[in-house]
């Protein structure tokens, strides 16, 4: 008989850090917290990952290095000018690893501002990766023989936000149900244990307070 072939091991996450402080005249202004997941041992699929990663890294690093930089110097010259205590600028990208295993990898990642005004800003992005390949994993691939798995989707969760808002777990907006389809995107999206999270853009169907809005739904199949 045959030897079965041994599994390949899962590629590890590794968290690379990188902290920067960012001064106008020695002053700080603004300080960057970057969390970028990079893969090892996954060939090519976890290079591929990788990269896309380190994108979304640069993408981020290139705004607080620049806009956010230049308007928190000026922040602090009006501050200066009303003698009022001036507070560095904050920006953290972080993430973390929601599931994996043999065919699945699922990543989380959140991006935080928090301004002078000391209001937080927050945006959350969630990738689905099929393994070993290293390509995104379709939402719509765990909802087999389901045409109309989008409207089906929207039609549970907006029934999961009436319930949420009724019992005052999250303060929707009122009218959030009518809106929800425009928000909910599968380029937002995790796999975890229990099922899949759904992730709704700050403000967009709640007070600014509430933050990134996050729906689940319990799964009862595999990706196919």
């Amino acid at each position: 008989m045959a030897e079965k072939r041994r599994k390949e091991p899962l590629p590890q996450v590794q968290w690379k850090e990188e902290k920067r402080v960012l001064t106008l005249e020695k002053i700080p202004v603004l300080e960057m917290d970057l969390s970028v997941p990079q893969l090892t041992g996954g060939g090519r699929g976890g290079e591929r990952i990788s990269r896309y990663y380190q994108r979304l890294a640069g993408a981020w690093r290139s705004r607080w290095s620049r806009e956010n930089y230049w308007r928190a110097c000026l922040d602090l010259a009006r501050c200066r000018e009303a003698s009022r205590p001036f507070r560095p600028w904050t920006a953290r990208l972080s993430g973390e690893v929601l599931f994996q295993d043999e065919n699945t990898l699922s990543i989380r990642m959140d991006a935080r501002e928090v301004r002078g005004d000391g209001r937080p800003l927050q945006v959350r992005t969630g990738d689905l990766w099929k393994l070993p390949e290293g390509v995104p994993l379709p939402v719509r691939s765990y909802f087999p023989g389901d045409r109309r798995w989008w409207l089906h989707l929207t039609r549970k969760l907006r029934e999961q936000g009436e319930v949420r808002r009724a019992a005052g777990d999250c303060f929707l907006d009122p009218d959030f149900g009518g809106r929800l389809r425009r928000w909910l995107s599968p380029y937002r999206c995790c796999r975890t244990p229990e099922g899949l999270e759904f992730y709704i853009p700050q403000c967009a169907l709640a007070p600014p307070a509430e933050g990134v809005v996050t729906f689940s739904l319990p799964l009862s199949s595999e990706p196919q």
